[in-house]
């Protein structure tokens, strides 16, 4: 009847393995989410980043250059659905756009080996903010003001890539829209806070940091990504060929309106 009380390291083992396959089955859409965001990162690395010539195939493909114009509103919106449904599968749904069908619209050859495994951290930490604010932990589930203003702060963080992409086309300047994407990074942003601060029942840390989680990784991973970007680039100036203006004073104008927005939750008028 003892034989057991030493603990038999293979009972803990099936103990441990029974405990994680039990959580697997308990959140599937998570565990599809890791697997197709693996696979898109592992097509990009193993497969596109050697095939230069697919890359160029797959982006100059009409339906390519619309999925990334309409990134803000398949991400604004799979968020959106996610959250007023509570159904975590909408995040599936959005993660092909989000990854760009493992077909990120640069040259990775270009990119020392260290160099390019930085690049890719941040952008793929960028790449998961949408993602982890489809999952029911960090977002206030059937609650509609809330569900509809998480979706316009990704629908507009995700805004950038309608601009580049346009931009890159030629059919406007990007530069002539900071004030425009900055006001409305303003108003998205305020309006994320307020909804926050209505939808929780006890404003506290351990109530909000949660639901903080999806932002810092959106906005983290891509504020990272430009500042290293500019250290690549010698941390150019205005007059430098490889300055961009609207990008090097996104990074604080973005910063401080999240800083201002959060003044509703925090500060009582």
């Amino acid at each position: 009847g003892d034989t057991c009380d030493a603990g038999n390291p293979f009972d803990i083992n099936s103990t441990s393995i029974n405990s994680t396959l039990l959580l697997l089955c308990s959140y599937p859409a998570r565990v599809a989410m890791l697997i197709l965001s693996a696979s898109f990162i592992i097509f990009a690395n193993l497969v596109i980043k050697h095939n230069q010539d697919l890359r160029k195939k797959i982006n100059s493909q009409q339906w390519f250059l619309i999925q990334m114009l309409m990134h803000p509103v398949i991400v604004g919106g799979t968020v959106y659905m996610a959250n007023i449904t509570g159904n975590e599968w909408w995040g599936l749904l959005g993660l092909p756009f989000i990854f760009n069908f493992g077909a990120e619209p640069m040259d990775f050859t270009k990119l020392p080996p260290r160099v390019l495994l930085i690049f890719q951290l941040f952008a793929y930490v960028h790449h998961a903010g949408p993602l982890l604010a489809c999952l029911s932990c960090f977002s206030i589930q059937n609650n509609s003001q809330f569900a509809l203003a998480n979706s316009l702060l990704y629908a507009h963080a995700w805004s950038l890539h309608t601009l580049g992409a346009l931009d890159y086309m030629k059919v406007l300047r990007k530069q002539k829209f900071f004030w425009i994407y900055m006001v409305q990074a303003l108003f998205s942003t305020a309006f994320w806070w307020s909804s926050l601060r209505k939808g929780l029942e006890e404003v506290t840390l351990s109530a909000v940091f949660p639901l903080l989680v999806g932002p810092i990784f959106q906005y983290g991973g891509r504020w990272g990504l430009y500042e290293y970007i500019r250290y690549c680039r010698g941390y150019p100036v205005a007059g430098d060929d490889k300055y961009d203006a609207f990008e090097t004073r996104k990074q604080m104008g973005e910063l401080t309106a999240f800083a201002l927005g959060a003044l509703l939750v925090f500060v009582e008028f």
